[in-house]
Order: C-alpha cells, then structure tokens, then sequence
C-alpha cells in the first residue's frame, strides 16, 4: 500500500473524506457507448475542438476514469491520477476494458497537493479537473497547483463549487456531520436530508397532478447523467463529499488572470449550488496579469463594465484615464470605484473624469474603476412585504429581460447605498429564508433581501436598479 494510500484511508477512517471512488465504482456497471458520446460531446463543446490528436491530456482527480477515456478515444496521449485508490482503480479498469496494454495512457496514484510529484510530470496541452479541487481540503493550493502543469499556448478545464455563503456553509455543515458518522447512522441522516430537499418538488408534483414526472426523476435519472449514478448514489455524493471548498466565479477568474491565464469559456452556475466550470488558456507567465472580461457570475461591473487602465492625468476637474478599447462616449453610462457608483459618467477631452480631489494620483492609481454602461431606476414608492426576507421592486416594464427557466442573464441589478447587494439570481427560496443581500429578476418584478434583512422601507438606505446595457451594444 502506497503512503498516499494509507493517508487516504486514515482521512476516511476519521471522517475527515468522503470515499468517492466507492460511488464511482458502481458506474462500471451502467457505462455504455451512449454515456461516452455524451462525455465527448461536454468536452469538445467546453474546449472549442472537435479532435485532440498529437496533445498532452491529464486528468487531475480521475474519478470514473470517464473523461480520460473520451480524451484517449480523441487522440490525446493521457496522464490519469486520482488520490482515491478505489477511483484508481476505475480508471485502470476503464483503460484495460478500451484501451488494453495502451502505452499512451498512464495510470497512477498520486495527489495535487504533492509538489515534487507533479513537477515530475511536465507540462500538458490540456489539465483537466472537473469537481476535484474543491475536495482536498486546500482548494487554493490545489489551484497554484495545477497553474504549473499548463503548458504556454495550453488550456485548463476545472469546475469549482460556487459559493452562496451561508446556504453553502449550512451544506458543509452535513457534509462534515454526514461523515462524522458511523455508516448505518449516516445512511439515515443521508434519508432526512434527501426528505428534506425532495418534499417540496414531490408536493408540487403531486398538486400539479403529474406525480409520475417525479417518480421518474429518479428512475430515468441515470440515463440523463454523463456521471452515470442512479440519483440515490448522486445525493450520497454530494451529502457526503468531503472536504469541501467553494469559489464565487469572480474570484477564481481573479486567481488564474494574475499568472496569464484569458478565460475562453465558462457556464455559470453562481444563483445556483453546483459547480462553475471555466476554460482558461494560458497566454503568459507566472506574475503576468490578464485583464479578462466575465460573461456571467455575480459582479455587475466585471459583467458588464470595462476597466480604467491608466496613465491617469490630474486635471481642475479631476483625474482622467483613457477611454477603454471600443467604448463611446455614452450618455447613460456609470462611473464605478472599488465597488460603489460614483456617478453618471463624464467626459474631458476624450477621456474618463474620476472626480475625486482628496485622492492622490497614486491612491487613484491603486483603485478600480469600471465603467459600466446603463442607467439607474429610483423606486416610485414603498416595497411590498413576500414573506420572509423578501420585499418586492415591480417593473413591468422590464420583464422581457427577466431570468427564466432556460437562462440567468437578467442585466438588472439592485444597488444599496451604491453597491451592489451581493447575490443576484439567486432562488426565492434562499432570498426568503437566508436573504442577506440576495435578488432575482423574475417576471414582472424584483425580488431582494436587504445586506441585513432590515426594512428597506426604513433603514435610511437608498435603493436603486441598474439595467446594464450588454457588451454587444459596445
């Protein structure tokens, strides 16, 4: 037994991880051509190529073993290693079932926190990592890790928790309890939990008179699945997978453009509790910031805004940067420093005013600036109670641009005091039970929760909407 091995089972053994390859074994026996089409078509379609002939693919945290096959059965020459023995396991007998005695794909044991075993690896065309960082119990270091396992022109593909903040934090509170468990008492827990979560799609069902659409939720859920678990297996992953970390979109985009990674591709699942998963493509070096803009996530002004890149000039009316790249002179655009609206936006001579005086050129220097095209909506009258933490915004008017069941891009944002409140497409479920800054844009209206559940009727704090203008009317 391997030392990586006998630390693996003494982090079991005292609760401290969840045995995923244990689940991952019982999706051998449902694996089918069908599954790996669907595999396939998830990776190409994520990293833009249909082929990967003549590239350097490893897979961090193998699993199943799934998708080093699909990148084998695609041409790459793969490196496949999981800290689970049991998840090894999977993979090698995934590589003896397609690709017998194949010397270009390696299997072994070995771990991302583990420095000198990855040095010994080199570099690669593609890293691949989907839902493994965030479980091993130092997600950041995990995430340095990898950086250097990218070769320069190379792409990295991680999914990463998103984090929702006290929702997510209650989950890590199962998650610990479930594994602090012996098994039959976590088996039980397992049931309230799923009882817990399934009740209310289950009642709705039933009262929609369609009760046979949630049966089959469960019946036909491993067909729909590329993971290949039944849904049961899926809840005891998620209840039980542990340790684990989580990363708002802003936050992990931040993380690899300060050592040259662009981010190229991304689905968004930041109002929701799975996994963002991101593509970035290494263009420079370590220490090498890459300006990168964000499609989704949860900041109005890195969705939407474009960056003050100095020189900064000092003028009467205050400091001055360029204009960004491809940016009019807009009417209703908005003028963003470190978070809070300074203003409409005004213009000298070509450029952008800051119009901040008491501010030094270096402290002017060392703050962001966005500016965000848009224009802002004072509410007309008092917010009407839902329940719980959430008050009512009505805006007919903007309901063509409301989120819906296929998509999370409403522009329309709610600003307390200047800054954005921090959550938006958030589920009305957590709005009304957690609140604490959270909103969605649904229908004819906007529902939020004050930063402190407060009355936003009577907290003396000004409230407004901002409908941002979409990158492409710039």
């Amino acid at each position: 037994m391997t030392s990586s091995s006998v630390q693996h089972r003494r982090e079991v053994l005292q609760g401290e991880r969840f045995e995923f390859g244990a689940n991952w074994s019982r999706f051998l026996s449902v694996l089918n051509d069908d599954r790996i089409a669907m595999a396939e078509r998830s990776l190409t379609q994520m990293l833009k190529t249909a082929r990967l002939d003549g590239k350097r693919f490893i897979d961090v945290g193998s699993g199943s073993g799934l998708f080093s096959l699909v990148a084998r059965r695609l041409g790459a020459t793969v490196y496949s290693f999981d800290y689970d023995p049991q998840s090894v396991a999977c993979t090698a007998e995934l590589r003896r079932r397609y690709f017998t005695d194949d010397k270009s794909w390696i299997v072994e044991q070995g771990s991302v926190l583990d420095r000198e075993y990855l040095q010994r690896l080199g570099t690669f065309d593609v890293v691949y990592s989907w839902g493994v960082l965030h479980h091993t119990g130092q997600m950041w270091q995990a995430l340095d890790n990898v950086k250097s396992l990218v070769k320069k022109g190379g792409d990295l593909f991680i999914a990463i928790y998103n984090d929702l903040r006290e929702v997510t934090n209650g989950w890590a509170d199962v998650k610990k309890r479930y594994n602090a468990l012996p098994r039959p008492l976590a088996t039980l827990y397992a049931l309230t939990v799923i009882a817990g979560q399934e009740s209310r799609p289950m009642l709705g069902h039933l009262v929609r008179g369609n009760f046979s659409a949630w049966t089959k939720s469960w019946t036909d859920y491993a067909k729909q699945s590329t993971r290949g678990m039944s849904k049961w297996h899926d809840w005891i992953d998620w209840i039980g997978g542990y340790p684990y970390e989580r990363a708002s979109v802003e936050q992990i985009v931040d993380h690899f453009a300060k050592d040259g990674f662009h981010l190229t591709n991304l689905v968004d699942r930041s109002s929701g509790y799975g996994c963002n998963e991101f593509v970035f493509h290494r263009v420079g070096e370590p220490g090498e910031l890459i300006e990168t803009a964000i499609p989704g996530g949860t900041s109005l002004v890195r969705r939407y805004g474009r960056r003050l890149i100095g020189p900064f000039q000092g003028t009467d009316e205050g400091y001055t940067a360029p204009l960004p790249a491809a940016f009019d002179e807009f009417a209703q655009a908005l003028l963003f420093t470190d978070g809070l609206l300074v203003g409409p936006a005004r213009y000298l001579a070509g450029r952008v005013v800051i119009p901040q005086m008491d501010r030094t050129e270096t402290d002017i220097a060392k703050a962001t600036h966005f500016l965000v095209p848009g224009q802002l909506r004072r509410p007309a009258g008092p917010f009407p109670r839902a329940k719980g933490h959430m008050w009512i915004w009505n805006a007919p008017d903007l309901s063509p641009l409301a989120d819906d069941k296929t998509s999370v891009q409403s522009p329309v944002y709610v600003l307390e005091n200047g800054h954005q409140l921090v959550l938006p497409h958030s589920l009305h479920a957590d709005i009304v039970k957690t609140g604490r800054g959270r909103f969605s844009h649904w229908g004819v209206s906007v529902a939020f929760s004050t930063s402190d559940n407060s009355n936003p009727n009577t907290n003396g704090r000004e409230y407004a909407l901002l409908i941002a203008h979409p990158r492409s009317e710039y």
